[in-house]
């Protein structure tokens, strides 16, 4: 679990699971609406994928919706392919993946 913190109160997270040996899912993220646009999840991102490394993943997935272009965007920008589409909760999810 990652965590970024503003004057001792939580403003972003990012959290996943060992989803098979070597194999990362990269499950939860955000940040609060107020600390938004200062690279926040692009930091948290990048200590998740270090921590990743660290532990001898090589591989991470994550889904996200097109409603969340932004998410979206970094993703796609920090290396992740999209390799397919699944059914979630609220539609069609976007399946990606990040070779480390």
């Amino acid at each position: 679990m990652q965590l970024a913190l503003a004057d001792g109160r939580v403003v972003g997270c990012k959290l996943g699971y060992e989803r098979k040996k070597g194999h990362y899912y990269s499950w939860l993220g955000g940040v609060h609406l107020d600390f938004r646009g200062h690279g926040i999840a692009s930091e948290l991102m990048r200590r998740q994928h270090e921590w990743c490394r660290t532990q001898k993943y090589h591989t991470i997935r994550t889904q996200t919706y097109n409603q969340w272009r932004s998410m979206l965007s970094l993703n796609i920008h920090v290396g992740f392919d999209i390799i397919g589409v699944t059914q979630g909760k609220r539609g069609l999810a976007i399946v990606l993946e990040k070779k480390l």
